[in-house]
């Protein structure tokens, strides 16, 4: 009796530590499946895991011809879409990936697809954004955002190089995007603003005795851009590129049951062979 007793123990102990084994490691969520589209002035970069989960991502750094243009965390699925000319080489790059590279052609039918390149530099003033346009017609519609202002709506940029500088605040993040004849936006660029270290810093003013009277009050502008673009009245609502799901999410409380687990499943083997291996022997006394 006391035999069946240790063995049903045994397997119970078995049993409660191979669910905990089996409940305590999720499923791990795949690679994502990248995606290229071929758009006119643009291309389509799309990706999916195929999990639904937490809010987790993976550092992730796009590249058009060798130059950085943005930087997220990739989550479970998302999808964006940048600016492209013929023969732009885009390069996609996750930790834990290998990377992916795309060569965009122009699709057949694209006849007015912008020929753009946009670079930014962190000044003194403010971010410096370089733009040349290598078509023979301006480019319309670009617009540069950044949290807490307006989007900037520059002026058409001609053909050559045009200079655009903006008052952001040290930190800031920006993009520069423009409208698709096809419908939607082309983001260009993705950025932080970070004000140089070795910036002058103007000295406070020295208050006059007597400042008199003062004929008429004058407002002069400070957060306008400098190169004569105009800001609309409402700011832009639209997500900032990199936006996605997520993926499942693990830590302390797995690797707590994995062990609980473990520990479960080896009292329960050595029950089980104690079990066996004990016997229960009688002897007889002679003369008796």
């Amino acid at each position: 009796m006391r035999r069946r007793l240790s063995a049903l123990a045994a397997a119970t102990l078995l049993t409660i530590g191979g669910l905990l084994l089996g409940t305590a490691a999720p499923a791990a969520a795949d690679p994502p499946t990248v995606n290229f589209t071929d758009l006119c002035g643009a291309v389509g970069f799309s990706w999916d895991t195929g999990t639904i989960g937490g809010d987790d991502g993976w550092p992730t750094t796009v590249l058009r011809n060798d130059t950085v243009i943005d930087e997220f965390p990739m989550q479970s699925r998302g999808s964006q879409e940048y600016g492209a000319s013929d023969g732009d080489v885009f390069e996609i790059r996750r930790e834990g990936l290998p990377a992916s590279s795309y060569l965009h052609r122009t699709p057949e039918g694209c006849t007015d697809a912008p020929l753009l390149t946009v670079t930014a530099t962190s000044g003194c003033d403010g971010l410096t954004l370089s733009f040349v346009n290598a078509g023979a017609t301006p480019v319309a519609g670009v617009q540069a955002l950044s949290t807490g202002h307006p989007p900037w709506e520059l002026e058409p940029i001609g053909p050559g190089a045009t200079e655009l500088t903006l008052p952001l605040a040290d930190a800031a993040g920006f993009y520069v995007r423009s409208p698709r004849s096809d419908g939607g936006w082309s983001t260009w660029l993705v950025g932080t603003y970070t004000q140089p270290t070795d910036c002058p810093v103007d000295p406070s003013p020295i208050p006059s005795a007597d400042p008199g009277p003062s004929d008429s009050p004058t407002d002069s502008p400070t957060d306008s851009p400098s190169a004569g673009s105009t800001a609309t009245a409402t700011p832009d609502a639209t997500a900032a590129p990199g936006a996605g799901g997520g993926l499942p999410v693990t830590g302390a409380e797995t690797a707590l049951l994995s062990t609980v687990g473990l520990v479960l499943v080896g009292a329960g083997t050595a029950l089980f062979v104690v079990a066996r291996r004990r016997r229960v022997r009688f002897t007889t006394i002679e003369g008796q």
